[in-house]
C-alpha cells in the first residue's frame, strides 16, 4: 500500500475512532505505531526510550483524539505530539547530565559548560521560533527537513498544491533567517 493510501486509511480510522468506534483505534495503533515509533527513534536516538515515549505519546493522541478538529491531518498532528515528547525527554536527559556534571566537575568544565550552554541557547532559539511559525509552515519544514520528503510527496501528504509546499517554505526559512542571529 502506497503513503498516500495509508495516510488516507489513517485519517479514516482516526475519524471512526472520533464517531465512537473502538475497534478502529486497534486499527490506527497497530498501522500507525511503527511509524510513530520511528520518528521518535528519529529524534531521541535512544531504543530504550521509544518505548516510554511511544507510550505516553499514545496516552496524549488518546486523550485528545476525541475532541481535536484536524487542520492538518491525523498523521502531521501525531507525529507532531512525538517530536514534542521526543523533544521534552532530549531536555530532561540534558538536564540530569547537566546536574550530574555540576556534581562532579563544578568548577573544572566551566569552558564545557559555556560551550553546551551556547548549543543549548541556540538550539533553544530555533525551537522557540520555530513554535512561532504557523502549523502549516511548521508541518511543511519539519516533512521536508526532518523526514526528508520531497516537496511532492509533502503535496500528496498534506493534500495541498507543491506551489504552496513551496511557499511554506520559503516563508519558513524567511522567518527563520530573521528571528535567528
Amino acid at each position: 500500500m502506497n503513503n498516500r493510501s495509508n495516510h488516507i486509511l489513517n485519517e479514516s480510522l482516526a475519524r471512526e475512532y472520533q464517531s465512537g468506534d473502538s475497534e478502529a483505534l486497534k486499527e490506527l495503533i497497530r498501522r500507525f505505531n511503527p511509524q510513530l515509533r520511528s520518528k521518535i527513534y528519529y529524534h531521541t536516538r535512544n531504543k530504550e526510550s521509544v518505548q516510554d515515549i511511544s507510550q505516553d505519546c499514545w496516552y496524549t493522541i488518546i486523550t485528545k483524539l476525541e475532541e481535536v478538529k484536524f487542520q492538518v491531518g491525523f498523521e502531521a498532528w501525531a507525529l507532531n505530539i512525538a517530536r514534542n515528547k521526543s523533544i521534552d525527554w532530549i531536555r530532561q536527559q540534558q538536564r540530569d547530565r547537566n546536574r550530574k556534571q555540576d556534581s562532579e566537575q563544578e568548577n573544572s568544565s566551566s569552558v564545557k559548560m559555556e560551550e553546551s550552554n551556547s548549543r543549548y541557547s541556540r538550539i533553544n532559539e530555533l525551537r522557540k521560533s520555530m513554535n512561532l511559525l504557523s502549523d502549516a509552515q511548521r508541518i511543511v519544514l519539519e516533512l521536508f527537513y526532518v523526514e526528508n520528503l520531497s516537496i511532492k510527496e509533502i503535496s500528496n501528504v498534506l493534500g495541498i498544491s507543491s506551489g504552496t509546499v513551496k511557499s511554506r517554505l520559503f516563508s519558513a526559512r524567511e522567518y527563520l533567517k530573521k528571528t535567528i542571529k
